[in-house]
């Protein structure tokens, strides 16, 4: 027990502190090193105070809440296993000892350039590089309002897009079902897929107005 801790447990009032409080706070001076501090583990007090874990953690909070203790916590930085707890007694509160909680050794790291969190690798990151097309097939309807119209190889038909076909047998469903249609309203592109796929007979096509009249003259 150093001569500060021994000289300033006999300071504190008795009445301050419960029988299990003393004996542990006796063993915690008895355990100060005014070069290395205080580090006695929960094993070596439970032995030494003859009490049981709870009554030991029980007193160690009060003593805390009375501000007559400091605890503080450390994890080795390899092994991320925690170290002996840190006991800072209250004539030593005024300083800061080390480890400090955060970093375990009481040296402040220098903070990287970029994330300021002691970092030290001394290589850069290779740029990604610039990225390309994507691969991935494309899926679902065509969208294109205006497509290009292909001739297929083998039929000469032109190409109708799934929008177009819907629309063209809507009309000529409407027409089957005895429905009036007023082809000036209707696209090109519809009418003529309505033509081309043979939807709609051709008096239904005249009868409608989907055929001209030179067309009409040269049949």
């Amino acid at each position: 027990m150093s001569h500060k801790a021994t000289n300033w447990l006999s300071s504190l009032p008795a009445t301050d502190l419960g029988n299990s409080e003393f004996r542990v706070l006796f063993h915690l001076c008895d355990c100060h090193n005014p070069a290395q501090g205080c580090f006695p583990t929960q094993a070596y007090l439970l032995d030494m105070c003859g009490i049981s874990n709870g009554t030991l953690n029980n007193a160690l909070n009060s003593l805390e809440a009375k501000k007559l203790i400091k605890r503080h916590k450390s994890w080795d930085g390899k092994t991320r296993r925690q170290k002996p707890t840190r006991y800072i007694l209250g004539f030593d509160h005024s300083k800061a000892q080390v480890p400090t909680p955060n970093t375990g050794d009481g040296k402040r790291r220098k903070p990287s350039p970029k994330t300021g969190v002691g970092a030290v690798s001394k290589l850069g990151g290779d740029p990604s590089p610039i990225p390309g097309g994507s691969r991935l097939q494309p899926t679902g309807e065509v969208t294109c309002k205006e497509p290009v119209i292909n001739q297929n190889a083998t039929g000469g038909k032109p190409f109708f897009t799934h929008d177009e076909r819907s629309m063209a047998q809507q009309i000529a469903d409407h027409i089957k079902d005895g429905g009036g249609v007023d082809a000036s309203h209707v696209s090109a592109r519809v009418r003529d897929c309505l033509l081309a796929e043979n939807m709609i007979t051709e008096s239904e096509a005249q009868k409608h107005g989907f055929v001209e009249k030179e067309q009409r003259a040269m049949k």
